[in-house]
């Protein structure tokens, strides 16, 4: 079975979004943009060509980032003018009436009357489909957790072969784990990197790729900038485009890889020499630690003293842990706690001043800064620097008791 990801992320993010190709005749969620994919994923067929040979189409759910691209599969497939086109689409419940609708809003007027969906198009209700054959595979739809929307996922059994299967968007629930516990390959949204009530994320997604390594192949999939930055220095994630064969032994490996093929353990060398204090006009920077900022993620986090410049008296204290470059992969990366007579908006402006020469050690082009929404000093501060605010964030903790805690940040980007 030849399985070509058309799209790896959301609608958010400069990837294509989550959409597959099987055996050129099975297209799963064909959402916005998707047929461009199509069209760039081989060069042995002529596009139209491409779109004859599709014969099933899998909607997940009724987001558009999901399914928009109906309406442009429905203007060949279902079209007078192709007598000789017909496919299957399995989805949700109430998908003909939706995607007549999108179709008579998406098409002309002569153009949509050309349409017969009784004759060219089955549709199949996802909820009530049982088991689904369709030429040489077994379809089963499972009900998944993706807030208030229906959201279906999908396990495709090949004859004598593999099992793969489709989450969808959706967050742990006991259809994910039915999905991953009886497949080969599963290919399981990872959206963000925060606990959220309609997606998984991909933080316990790695562990969960980890805990299935050798029993199921876990491929993360609908990832946002956030999840794709969390990924740098952890593993590899997948790319647009990438084709993939059931038949080889390992089609996707997640683990980072060296030249050797071995598996990575990156070892960065600190400027602990250089950089062990670094001189301001009213505060220095006193470097007491290094270390690497998780157990998996290896770029290095710096541990400082805050003290008044040119003495040993200790005022606060700094951390600052190396990130990837793109804006949209972290909350923060900068802390600063001062004691109560020194929290200053002068001092935290010359700390992040002086902390940016350590950043540039690193060639990053920025620092990511937060604060409390209403903490005017600090917002200030950072205002002066020449930061922008991103936006306000909700974090999600647990206390000793495992109540969840909510609390707000609001996230600035410190660009030089």
């Amino acid at each position: 079975m030849k399985i070509t990801i058309l799209g790896t992320g959301c609608i958010w993010t400069k990837r294509a979004c989550a959409s597959y190709l099987i055996d050129d005749d099975i297209i799963i969620d064909p959402g916005s943009g998707t047929l461009k994919q199509l069209f760039k994923s081989s060069n042995t067929l002529l596009h139209h060509e491409k779109i004859e040979k599709l014969k099933l189409i899998l909607i997940t759910h009724y987001h558009i980032d999901h399914y928009f691209d109906i309406v442009h599969l429905m203007w060949k497939i279902a079209s007078e003018n192709n007598p000789h086109l017909s496919a299957t689409i399995i989805c949700p419940p109430g998908g003909r009436e939706r995607i007549e609708m999108l179709c008579k809003l998406g098409m002309s007027n002569s153009t949509f009357k050309k349409l017969n969906f009784d004759k060219y198009i089955k549709i199949v209700d996802a909820s009530q489909m049982g088991k689904f054959e369709f030429a040489n595979f077994e379809i089963t739809s499972t009900k998944m957790d993706h807030g208030d929307i229906d959201c279906y996922g999908y396990m495709i059994k090949e004859k004598n072969g593999k099992v793969i299967s489709f989450t969808g968007d959706s967050t742990i629930c006991e259809g994910m784990k039915y999905l991953i516990d009886n497949s080969d390959i599963a290919f399981v949204d990872m959206a963000g990197t925060d606990y959220s009530n309609k997606h998984y994320n991909i933080i316990d997604g790695i562990n969960l790729m980890k805990e299935y390594r050798g029993k199921c192949c876990i491929i993360p999939c609908h990832l946002t900038s956030q999840a794709i930055d969390y990924c740098q220095g952890r593993i590899n994630p997948p790319k647009d485009l990438m084709v993939l064969n059931t038949n080889d032994p390992l089609p996707y490996d997640y683990r980072l890889k060296n030249e050797k093929g071995e598996e990575r353990q990156e070892n960065f060398k600190f400027a602990v020499k250089k950089l062990g204090r670094i001189k301001g006009n009213i505060v220095d920077l006193v470097l007491t630690q290094t270390k690497n900022r998780t157990e998996n993620y290896k770029m290095p986090t710096y541990c400082f003293d805050v003290v008044q410049a040119g003495t040993d008296s200790i005022i606060g204290e700094l951390m600052y842990s190396v990130v990837p470059n793109n804006i949209d992969g972290h909350a923060d990366n900068v802390s600063i706690n001062l004691k109560k007579d020194y929290d200053l908006k002068s001092i935290k402006y010359e700390c992040c001043t002086l902390l940016k020469k350590v950043a540039k050690r690193h060639k990053a082009r920025c620092l990511y800064l937060t604060c409390a929404p209403d903490d005017l000093d600090t917002r200030k501060v950072f205002e002066s620097l020449g930061a922008y605010l991103k936006e306000i964030k909700t974090i999600v903790n647990y206390d000793e008791n495992n109540n969840r805690q909510n609390t707000e940040k609001s996230i600035w980007i410190w660009e030089f």
